[in-house]
């Protein structure tokens, strides 16, 4: 085939790309007293995608490169910190440096597992939405069921809570937002506040409660099943304006105001057997905003075989006002590092363009 043997010819080029500006910026954990401590990181992602009929056809791009501080102030005291430069080079997208998350996170008085987090944070949606980067099961999130208003890549400015109970059987996640007003963007400047929590209940395993939920989790630690659920809601959240029907002249309409309410119910999981890994995960979500009304859905599996590991998705869309489309997605991942370090080939076809892509991770 003529479009796998053009897209083969740019691994080594996604390759040399993403471990020579990893190499540089990695960076050393400092211990600046007993309870504090300093840790920088790099994550960077390299992408080449042949996509039929696009333009361009052919596209290479850093998808992500991330310098990271996180560190501790004193014991219960812990902030994060992440700059990105998303999509540098790629057709059509700009090349800009932007600030991606800052938060401080304290741990409540006398409550061990339990903690207070403010500043620009991922919403606490879904597990797809709180996902980390360097974990996704595939090579990018399933980005076309994701259909959150007023975010900043799924973050917004606010503060919740987050912390387990039932010994780590139950995660909750709960915290109260601005609604990101992002430069042209149409945010209501009167809008509610936003409500946005989860709940994760473990039937195997511990649930997760950390900063960044974990997507492909095999390898690092024992089986575990995980079902969930969410909510996100604003009132008044997003301003439209409403423009007079073609010929028509007089005063000008006053915009539409558009409420935000959308659920998720959600799964996570991961088995091994015989040294043979099988990760399951899915979600339903219903939407009711002024991006997009109506439902969508995926199921994404990966089987985890020494360092290799074969994946498959499914993602679904039922808009109210138009057709239902549907993408299919299968590819393979080689690991090394742990998962600091990984490459792989996924195709995508279906209802949209036809797409192979290759990808190349290091964390550092």
């Amino acid at each position: 085939m003529n479009i796998a043997r053009r897209f083969a010819a740019l691994i080594p080029l996604v390759t040399g790309v993403v471990f020579a500006p990893g190499a540089a910026l990695a960076g050393p954990k400092l211990e600046l007293g007993p309870d504090s401590w300093m840790q920088f990181g790099f994550l960077g992602q390299v992408q080449a995608t042949q996509t039929e009929d696009g333009t361009p056809e052919t596209d290479v791009f850093i998808r992500r490169a991330r310098i990271i501080v996180s560190g501790q102030v004193m014991d219960g005291v812990q902030f994060f910190a992440e700059t990105d430069s998303p999509n540098a080079g790629r057709h059509g997208s700009p090349n800009e440096i932007k600030m991606q998350d800052v938060f401080v996170d304290l741990r409540l008085p006398y409550l061990d597992d339990h903690w207070f987090k403010a500043g620009l944070i991922l919403l606490p949606f879904s597990f797809e939405s709180r996902s980390g980067a360097t974990t996704l099961l595939g090579h990018d999130y399933n980005v076309e069921v994701l259909k959150l208003p007023n975010t900043f890549v799924w973050r917004d400015i606010g503060a919740e809570l987050h912390g387990t109970f039932w010994g780590k059987r139950i995660a909750y996640f709960v915290g109260v937002f601005d609604g990101y007003d992002e430069s042209g963007g149409d945010k209501n400047p009167d809008a509610d506040l936003r409500l946005t929590g989860h709940l994760a209940v473990n039937l195997i395993g511990e649930a997760e409660s950390g900063w960044f939920f974990n997507q492909c989790r095999l390898g690092k630690s024992g089986d575990y099943l995980s079902i969930g659920a969410g909510i996100d809601r604003q009132d008044k959240a997003t301003q439209l304006v409403v423009a007079l029907p073609e010929g028509q002249t007089g005063p000008v309409p006053p915009p539409e105001i558009v409420d935000s309410e959308n659920w998720v119910v959600d799964l996570q999981s991961g088995f091994e057997v015989g040294g043979v890994g099988l990760t399951l995960n899915a979600a339903w979500y219903d939407w009711d905003n002024a991006l997009f009304r109506g439902h969508t859905a995926f199921i994404e599996t990966g089987v985890l075989i020494g360092k290799v590991m074969p994946v498959a998705k499914y993602s679904w869309q039922d808009p109210d006002a138009s057709a239902t489309s549907e993408d299919y997605t299968v590819g393979v991942h080689i690991f090394g590092k742990g998962h600091n370090i990984r490459g792989g080939v996924e195709y995508r076809w279906g209802d949209s363009p036809s797409q192979w892509l290759v990808g190349v991770q290091v964390l550092l």
